[in-house]
């Protein structure tokens, strides 16, 4: 890596301007980490845990998340399911938004029913390492990659941009850090699908701080040879995070994704069609969406999307002393 000490003057400025960037295929599930109250250890079904922001490197650069686009693709029997990362993440057309919005603006009432089966939604990923975990204590001390939606992504945008009465804080920085506080509740509402719809707000920054930990029992204190043991780190130790970058589709997976695809036109002919078919159909749908309906027009599932009654948050200040100070 070249300007080696520069890497580690990273301010929460760097960390915003990093996090807001789109610059930004599915690895080891074990190392993921997606809390939820649906976990069958949450028995209250409050999920609480304490986790630290780890950066990372990609393309010489200090990192902080990872932004993605995904789709869990089945065809129109929901059947076959794929799981895809779309184009958009990088700013490429997407096919399964282009159909699901072709779908949706048609005057075919089954059309209308068939665009919500083609759901892309947002995630983010970033490297933390788990503080505190009240159902998994054996996560507790360990490195993993957290993925979470857009409620998260905006309490870490809102705690870097600071506002009148709070100054900006950086939760990636390599020094000291505050705490990232995860407590996710029962909403009061649910999805089409019936599944509860978790309540984001108790997930908070708290007025304790961290420094970074990594690889074998190691603190970073900005010493020269404390950096070259954490580049180390990040790029034979940690969980790779990088895997996740935008990779372009295989061969093998556009002809799955388009074979899906396929089945919701009207030149599908049962049961099945042919892969050249089911490009042929692909390419006969208009990729071009009105510009004017771009953004307008959302026919994805945005993960932590329902705003819902703020929790109950009464009792966080003793639970956050009791792990600190136990």
């Amino acid at each position: 890596m070249s300007n080696f000490d520069e890497l580690f003057n990273f301010t929460v400025a760097d960390a915003l301007a990093e996090t807001e960037s789109k610059k930004t295929s599915f690895t080891n599930k074990f190392e993921t980490y997606r809390p939820s109250i649906k976990d069958e250890k949450c028995q209250d079904e409050t999920y609480r845990a304490l986790v630290r922001f780890i950066p990372f490197f990609y393309e010489n650069k200090p990192r902080t998340t990872i932004e993605r686009w995904e789709c869990y693709l089945k065809d129109v029997n929901g059947e076959n399911g794929v799981f895809v990362v779309s184009p958009k993440t990088v700013g490429k057309t997407c096919p399964m938004r282009t159909l699901s919005w072709k779908l949706h603006e048609s005057d075919n009432a089954i059309d209308k029913a068939n665009s919500k089966k083609i759901n892309v939604y947002q995630q983010w990923y970033a490297l933390v390492e788990i503080v505190k975990d009240v159902q998994h204590p054996e996560y507790e001390g360990k490195y993993m990659i957290y993925q979470f939606g857009a409620k998260i992504f905006d309490k870490i945008k809102e705690a870097m941009k600071g506002s009148d009465y709070t100054d900006p804080i950086n939760p990636f920085d390599f020094n000291d850090a505050p705490l990232f506080e995860i407590k996710l509740t029962k909403g009061n509402q649910k999805m089409d699908n019936g599944s509860v719809v978790a309540n984001y707000d108790g997930c908070k920054f708290i007025p304790k701080t961290a420094p970074l930990h990594f690889g074998e029992g190691l603190t970073f204190d900005g010493s020269n040879d404390m950096k070259r043991a954490f580049v180390e780190w990040i790029e034979k130790d940690a969980p790779q995070i990088n895997n996740y970058q935008w990779k372009e589709w295989s061969d093998e997976l556009t002809e799955k994704v388009n074979t899906n695809l396929a089945t919701f036109t009207n030149s599908y002919s049962a049961p099945r069609t042919t892969v050249a078919k089911a490009k042929e159909s692909i390419a006969n749908i208009s990729d071009a969406i009105p510009t004017s309906k771009k953004e307008e027009y959302r026919p994805s599932v945005e993960i932590d999307d329902v705003e819902l009654p703020e929790g109950d948050v009464s009792d966080d200040d003793a639970w956050v002393d009791s792990i600190l100070n136990g």
